[in-house]
């Protein structure tokens, strides 16, 4: 079974209820025998439509390691009982076959980037979070302008690198909590870091979330949390 053949390494960062993985992308031996064992009918319809193989493959291996969390919490007993679909806000969704077991799973979140794909499950409810993977690299110090004026951005000691992709990496995690574009983050959510790791996040309307970040292989992963819904 492809759950058990899929290398998850967990990512601690956040709340003890959010379960967070990373996925190596880069070790996926067949990727068009991992789409017919994880996409349903529907899944499999889109994933055709997707031209390039780099996206072919991250799409799927965001959704196969989210498949494999529920497989190994027995939350389903195959890939086919559930998939992953968008909500009227543009979020992914798991949505469940008639019959399947009713599991208790609030939210998710997915991202992919480079090497690696990222999900994020909570079990705890009320929650709306999101989830994004970031490599460090100088390509951010081009439009720092745009989001990162130091008034906005109250991070602790870092290498412009890294101080830049920890804040991209959390206003997409927040974008994706609330349920905006990015491009509405980039410009309304304020970020300041209370502790190692660890942030306050508000937007120009007034709406706080909890976030967090951590660094691992060269990557920032970063997780939003909005809990006043």
């Amino acid at each position: 079974m492809f759950a058990e053949s899929l290398e998850l390494t967990p990512v601690p960062v956040g709340a003890e209820s959010v379960e967070v993985v990373l996925l190596d992308l880069t070790r996926i031996e067949d990727v068009e025998a991992m789409a017919q064992d994880v996409l349903t009918a529907a899944e499999r319809e889109a994933y055709a439509s997707l031209g390039h193989p780099r996206r072919r493959r991250e799409w799927l291996g965001a959704r196969a390691a989210l498949k494999a969390i529920l497989l190994r919490r027995g939350r389903i007993s195959g890939a086919a009982e559930c998939e992953i679909q968008k909500d009227a806000r543009g979020r992914p969704e798991i949505v469940f076959a008639p019959g399947a077991h009713a599991p208790e799973v609030a939210d998710c979140s997915i991202s992919h980037q480079g090497r690696f794909a990222c999900v994020a499950l909570s079990g705890a409810a009320p929650a709306r979070i999101g989830v994004d993977v970031e490599a460090i690299s100088p390509r951010l110090l081009k439009v720092a302008g745009a989001f990162a004026e130091d008034r906005q951005a109250r991070l602790r000691s870092r290498s412009a690198e890294e101080r830049l992709t920890v804040l991209w990496a959390i206003k997409e995690a927040c974008a994706k909590a609330l349920g905006g574009g990015i491009g509405t983050a980039l410009r309304s959510v304020r970020c300041e870091e209370t502790a190692e790791g660890r942030h306050r996040v508000w937007t120009d309307l007034g709406r706080e979330l909890r976030a967090w970040h951590v660094e691992r292989n060269g990557y920032v992963v970063a997780l939003a949390d909005l809990q006043d819904e």
